[in-house]
């Protein structure tokens, strides 16, 4: 009886702290309530791996210390686009579909044939990049200057302040091993 309880007990506590997955893989990170799965992590990687390759460069090899650097910046990737995400929600951004599609068809190699997972990272990269737009026109409407210049010089503080708050503001819980410098 008492393993029982000990088991349910270990059970209710990976649940509550996104262990054991039902979200579709073991956590690695989570930002706010919202969990990153070592699944998208390693698809994230095994991108990265054939970008390099088509590139005639190498990727470290996994394991190593540069590998684990390089996968966990590829980590940070994905935190950042979490923490956009939910920013770009509490403003009341969107990313159009059909405008990720237009960028998408627009884009040279985009779209890559016989690349699985090539098609999602480059639509979350459109995606990034439309609510980042979003943000951007909501965060500094109203921002001006005496001059064109002085107004963009503006508008990037204020976005740039923006996203140092966002960044320091956001909770975002890295799984041992996963977390930049670790």
């Amino acid at each position: 009886m008492r393993t029982l309880a000990a088991a349910a007990l270990c059970a209710a506590l990976l649940a509550g702290c996104g262990g054991g997955g039902g979200d579709g893989g073991t956590a690695v990170a989570h930002v706010e309530d919202e969990t990153i799965t070592q699944e998208q992590l390693e698809a994230l990687v095994a991108h990265f791996r054939r970008e390099f390759q088509l590139e005639g460069r190498s990727f470290p090899k996994d394991g190593t210390r540069p590998f684990e650097q390089t996968r966990n910046e590829l980590l940070r990737l994905l935190v950042y686009r979490v923490e956009l995400k939910q920013a770009a929600s509490r403003l009341g951004v969107e990313a159009d579909a059909n405008e990720i599609g237009k960028r998408l068809a627009a884009s040279p190699g985009g779209e890559q044939e016989g690349n699985p997972g090539g098609d999602t990272f480059a639509r979350d990269s459109v995606e990034a990049q439309l609510l980042t737009e979003g943000i951007f026109t909501k965060v500094t409407r109203g921002v001006t200057g005496a001059t064109p210049a002085e107004t963009s010089a503006r508008r990037n503080r204020k976005m740039s302040a923006f996203l140092a708050r966002l960044r320091r503001e956001t909770k975002v819980r890295y799984e041992p091993g996963y977390a930049p410098g670790s």
